[in-house]
């Protein structure tokens, strides 16, 4: 089974699983990249994400003991994951599903981590919870989309974590691929907060700071 934990600052989630959730989100993760039309990049951000899960159950990552009082619950191990970048990944994920043959057992995952992320997002932006959760839901799965989240990860990682909670719709939004055509239209209306395609693109080449998670 999987669960989480918030990291610090807005940053993302520990990503917490025993040892099997973790092993089959891993064979999920390779077959979806291997097969799906989406994925343009083989070698690329989406299938990081099995990179992480299998450093976790390597136990090369986080090793959680069970509760004193709950020894039955066995160790599990966790990795830590940033939010743009887990979103991403499991839209990649739940998308390309549609185009290919798959079992229960991939359902079952993708479903999983879906719920958490979901619960997750809620606790960790209360108000704006709701609001996340539909733009995260929203995220186009092009084959292009890991390009834009180099510039995306590294400026959430440079924010504080009042910066982080009071401008990720925005950055969520910045994904969706006519950003960059309605952003003036957008101004005009009077919103704030928007990040402008020319400070998105300062960040295209940039390294990503220390998230402090």
């Amino acid at each position: 089974m999987l669960s989480y934990r918030l990291l610090k600052n807005h940053a993302g989630i520990l990503l917490i699983g025993e040892y099997t959730s973790l092993r089959w989100l891993h064979e999920v993760v390779h077959d979806v990249n291997e097969r799906s039309p989406l994925v343009r990049d083989k070698e690329g951000m989406f299938l990081g994400l099995a990179y992480d899960v299998r450093k976790a159950y390597e136990r090369q990552r986080e090793i959680i003991q069970p509760p004193a009082h709950h020894q039955e619950m066995g160790v599990r191990y966790g990795v830590q994951i940033l939010w743009p970048v887990l979103l991403l990944q499991h839209r990649m994920l739940r998308l390309s599903l549609a185009f290919l043959d798959h079992s229960g057992k991939t359902q079952a995952i993708a479903y999983a981590l879906e719920a958490i992320i979901e619960e997750a997002l809620q606790e960790d932006f209360a108000a704006q919870g709701k609001d996340a959760i539909a733009l995260w839901q929203r995220l186009h799965a092009q084959p292009d989309v890991f390009d834009k989240l180099q510039s995306r990860g590294a400026i959430f990682c440079s924010w504080t974590k009042a910066e982080r909670k009071r401008n990720f719709l925005q950055l969520l939004t910045s994904f969706d691929p006519m950003y960059d055509s309605y952003y003036a239209l957008r101004l005009q209306r009077g919103e704030r907060d928007l990040l402008s395609p020319e400070e998105l693109e300062l960040w295209a080449n940039a390294e990503w700071p220390d998230p402090r998670w």
